[in-house]
């Protein structure tokens, strides 16, 4: 596993409060097949397995999934390797639903697991207090990229690391 650490800090206050303790891994589905809710590929669910070796000592309590069956077969492995629930989040750029749903389940001082799609975590982790996050949708070849928030007297930072085979701009640098 590689890491890349870059800390980005809000400009403005985030819109839920984290404790200090508070640990959120976020992480895009794995490789899909096509079709309007698709399955995970051969490659996809390889990846499934990897995230699931990736993060079961990792302390998480809960998963969070959207509507579709590529988020959820993505964090399968590992909600039954920890015996762990899931809630389902609606997948939408607004963020309402997950924020609403975090709050909810008074997960703002746990180890959580957000798994969502390309254009959806850059919005997530602006929406979880880094404001200045700048970058775009996650490229659509890209599956092997792991988020991991942390909180600071309330300050988030975002540390970027890698996970199970390179795929995308990873895989050509090979």
């Amino acid at each position: 596993m590689l890491f890349f650490t870059a800390s980005y800090f809000p400009t403005n206050a985030q819109l839920i409060t984290f404790k200090n303790n508070a640990k959120i891994y976020l992480v895009r589905h794995a490789e899909k097949l096509t079709g309007d809710d698709p399955l995970l590929t051969i490659e996809g669910n390889k990846r499934a397995g990897d995230l699931m070796r990736a993060l079961k000592d990792k302390e998480i309590e809960r998963i969070y999934i959207t509507e579709y069956k590529r988020t959820q077969h993505t964090g399968d492995s590992l909600r039954i390797q920890l015996g762990i629930d899931t809630v389902h989040y609606l997948s939408d750029t607004s963020c309402i639903d997950l924020m609403s749903k975090l709050k909810a389940n008074q997960d703002l001082n746990r180890t959580i697991l957000i798994i969502g799609h390309s254009n959806t975590l850059p919005t997530i982790i602006r929406k979880l207090g880094l404001l200045d996050y700048a970058p775009a949708d996650i490229p659509s070849n890209e599956f092997d990229n792991l988020f991991l928030m942390k909180f600071k007297k309330g300050t988030p930072s975002l540390t970027k690391m890698k996970f199970g085979e390179p795929s995308g701009a990873s895989a050509m640098m090979k």
